[in-house]
């Protein structure tokens, strides 16, 4: 297949890249190299087409090839939406309004990456058809291009994904995912942070999982105008996190605690029959294989 991965130069861009290609897929990438950076993709390099390009730019479809499929994953990250949500709509929603339209021309599918944290979170476990309730501009605006592509009627699959972790994942001085951020600040013997009091819950899904899930849906045709979430659908607590990441570390250095994000939400876990039933999608990593495999990782470098 003719396939672009839009954001694919990222942490989850690059591994759906990487399996895209080892099928046999021709694959073009286009990133504007904010988030991402082209050593994620040094792998397979030689097997790929790179176009530096911003999806915000209304030109950024010009002289593309034709693709059977399009992934959207560039987002402008939640944590800095509060602080620039305008950056935050011309990622999150005119990038996708340009990709819709180039789509509508070509007949193309979006898979569209969403964010679980839409939903209302005051019950749990959620599942599709829990009514939606976004907290920040970031759930805000997926949300926005979600409707987006179903009132443009282009053949899409939209995918919520839950807290997603794995090899590859960066931190920065405003965005800070919580087990790489563990995991990178505890090896260097540093005392992490934990926001709020630490019991807020997460559902936590490994990257070869969501992967997996990624590339099962691209020639699903039962699929296609379906919304469905990605989740482990196990609930754990960021205290849970911390004592997981010291002991497959082997150390033992206490925590500073911080007031709570603004935006956070309580609780997370997600009912995942759907993708189930429709990809015949399960997600099988454990935490703790999920975070023995980071490490691996980290300390081969």
């Amino acid at each position: 297949m003719n396939i672009c991965v839009l954001g694919g130069a990222g942490f989850i861009g690059s591994h759906l890249v990487e399996e895209l290609v080892s099928e046999g897929n021709n694959v073009t990438v286009i990133d504007d190299l904010s988030n991402g950076t082209l050593d994620n993709l040094s792998n397979i390099k030689n097997s790929i087409r790179f176009i530096k390009r911003d999806v915000s730019n209304p030109n950024y479809t010009d002289n593309l090839d034709t693709f059977d499929v399009i992934y959207y994953l560039p987002c402008w990250p939640r944590s800095l939406s509060f602080s620039n949500p305008i950056r935050d709509v011309e990622v999150n929603v005119i990038g996708m309004i340009n990709t819709i339209r180039y789509a509508k021309k070509t007949n193309t599918k979006i898979i569209f990456s969403s964010n679980s944290g839409i939903y209302d979170t005051s019950k749990i476990p959620i599942n599709e058809n829990t009514k939606d309730n976004p907290t920040t501009p970031y759930d805000l605006n997926k949300l926005t291009s979600e409707k987006y592509l179903k009132l443009y009627d282009v053949p899409n699959v939209i995918l919520r994904f839950a807290t997603v972790y794995g090899p590859r994942q960066k931190t920065s001085d405003k965005w800070k995912p919580v087990i790489i951020e563990f995991i990178n600040k505890l090896s260097l013997g540093e005392p992490p942070t934990i926001l709020w009091d630490g019991k807020q819950t997460r559902d936590f899904i490994f990257i070869d999982d969501l992967v997996e899930a990624l590339i099962k849906v691209k020639d699903n045709e039962k699929a296609v105008g379906e919304t469905m979430i990605l989740g482990s659908g196990t609930e754990t607590n960021i205290n849970q996190v911390y004592e997981t990441v010291c002991n497959e570390l082997d150390v033992k250095i206490e925590p500073h605690h911080g007031p709570k994000a603004k935006g956070d939400i309580r609780r997370m876990c997600y009912t995942c029959k759907k993708a189930n039933e429709l990809l015949n999608w399960k997600a099988e990593t454990t935490l703790r294989e999920g975070i023995k495999k980071i490490i691996k990782e980290e300390h081969r470098k």
